[in-house]
């Protein structure tokens, strides 16, 4: 249970005696990491003109002037000096109220968000957590040098609290640590089933013309079949409560109401509200601990918007470019997770869509955006589980990615990479490029081929040197060749490293709902 002055900052409730006590907001407190080696921001509440000193080891280090009336409307802000890696002097904030903040850490702090899949907690007694060795890796786990902010105030790495932490922030976290030898903070700052759209400032998608035209289209769907999916909504959500009582009292529960939309309206209707509420659980989640300062930050994201795959690409990078407007203006690292292989070995289905679109979106703005990088989590998918256990190469693979990409040490950190593709004599050669070393491929499958028809067939690949010929008997005069571009997809590709490769195709053909893979 949280004290009740914890509760109190993370609600704000205060009563009318108290409004001129200092407060600050729950991402400033005991246990917490500090940025290492550069200025941290500190803000809270203060009556206007109250005048904040801010202490570390007797020694004044920052001021601050009270904006507002000691509610959360106008904060004051300062800047702590840098701090060295490790633990560093209680911080004193004094006021009105003195508040000591003890037991604090410098080190690396990385913002570790996206949807359910980044939610996922260590423990099977947790929700719908659970990884794979459990029992083993959670005793494994405690480390007071790995601290955790997931809303109310910043966790120990200890017994009591690991159990509750996101395995794939968690498994990122204990790689660091291992490699780099300073402390490691998490905000695990991530929603399930939440789209991207909104986790995307509100500014930069009315900011974007392409993004703006997407919600005036949104608005106008909106104007038309709203009333209806209102309603169904509103009903659902009653079924739901009145369910609930029912099986409580050992009764039947009511019937589900009837959607007045058709299949396809229904989908609009969805993709509309999620559009016309852009920018929401930013505001929720994210906003509160703007400024911080951070490392650099971890995506999970991406099955919310398998219907919107096309879309993906250019909506991360207005969401990339404000979140690191608004943590400092730096091109902080941003590492992105390529969707764990689920469903049906089809390139588009139903309600799920097309990952196989989204995985090909976070490729291109890892190769375009400055400092974004993705890692391959595909092959450590299940076919029945969205949730799939094998969480710790994911959190291990962002991990090695950052050591590569951040901290400069000469580790690979990312599967093979196909080069120039030659379609000759009824196969295809595609060449290896990058990360090569060690390679193997696990067995012929992972590929298809399609002729000129734009119908794709399982093909089988050969290696011969750095280089894979592909072939389909059914298709006598290859025009495409695609690889793991599939809900679930068979992966074949790694290296010594065992890094798989990521998803690949050479066509650009539209991509249809419903297109299974001929057999």
């Amino acid at each position: 249970m949280k004290p009740f002055h914890s509760i109190l900052l993370l609600t704000g409730v205060l009563s009318s005696s108290a409004l001129a006590i200092v407060k600050l907001p729950p991402v400033i407190g005991n246990n917490m990491v500090l940025q290492s080696g550069e200025p941290s921001a500190i803000w809270g509440w203060a009556d206007k003109d109250e005048k904040i000193t801010i202490k570390q080891g007797g020694i004044t280090i920052a001021t601050a002037v009270g904006e507002g009336n000691g509610r959360n409307d106008k904060p004051w802000r300062a800047q702590l000096p840098a701090q060295k890696a490790g633990l560093v002097a209680d911080i004193e904030v004094i006021g009105s109220n003195n508040i000591t903040l003890a037991n604090v850490l410098a080190g690396d702090v990385w913002l570790c968000s996206g949807q359910s899949n980044m939610v996922k907690p260590l423990s099977s007694n947790v929700g719908y957590g659970g990884v794979v060795n459990e029992e083993q890796e959670l005793a494994a786990a405690p480390d007071n040098q790995i601290r955790f902010f997931r809303g109310g105030g910043w966790e120990v790495c200890n017994p009591e609290n690991v159990p509750h932490f996101s395995a794939v922030a968690f498994f990122f976290a204990r790689k660091l640590r291992a490699e780099v030898h300073i402390p490691v903070g998490i905000m695990e700052l991530a929603a399930g089933g939440t789209a991207a759209e909104l986790f995307t400032p509100a500014r930069m998608i009315d900011g974007d013309a392409e993004l703006k035209a997407q919600k005036a289209a949104a608005q106008a769907v909106h104007d038309e079949i709203g009333p209806k999916g209102d309603a169904y909504g509103k009903a659902y959500k009653e079924m739901k409560k009145l369910a609930a009582e029912a099986k409580l009292k050992g009764e039947k529960g009511p019937r589900p109401p009837v959607n007045q939309l058709s299949e396809e309206d229904s989908r609009r209707y969805d993709a509309a509200t999620i559009m016309l509420n852009s920018g929401s659980m930013y505001e929720r989640i994210i906003r509160p601990v703007v400024p911080y300062a951070l490392k650099g930050f971890v995506w999970y994201q991406g099955e919310a918007n398998g219907l919107r795959g096309g879309k993906y690409a250019h909506l991360m990078t207005q969401l990339i470019q404000g979140w690191r407007e608004d943590f400092g203006g730096k091109p902080a690292p941003f590492i992105i997770v390529a969707l764990a292989g689920w469903g049906k070995p089809v390139v588009c289905e139903g309600k799920q869509g097309s990952w196989p679109l989204v995985r090909e979106a976070m490729i291109q703005v890892a190769e375009t955006v400055p400092r974004a990088g993705v890692i391959s989590a595909v092959d450590l998918g299940d076919p029945k589980n969205i949730h799939p256990l094998d969480k710790r190469p994911v959190g291990e693979r962002a991990a090695l990615w950052a050591l590569n990409h951040v901290y400069g040490q000469k580790v690979i950190s990312e599967g093979p990479g196909f080069g120039k593709v030659d379609f000759t004599d009824g196969k295809a050669t595609v060449t290896l490029t990058t990360n090569k070393e060690g390679v193997v491929l696990k067995s012929p499958g992972g590929f298809e081929l399609a002729g000129e028809d734009r119908m794709f067939y399982p093909a089988k690949a050969e290696l011969k040197g750095d280089s894979l010929e592909v072939t389909a008997a059914e298709v006598a005069k290859p025009a495409a060749l695609r690889y793991a571009f599939l809900n679930f997809p068979e992966c074949t590709v790694f290296n010594g490293a065992g890094l798989p490769a990521l998803p690949f195709r050479t066509d650009d053909w539209p991509v249809k709902p419903v297109l299974p893979v001929k057999r």
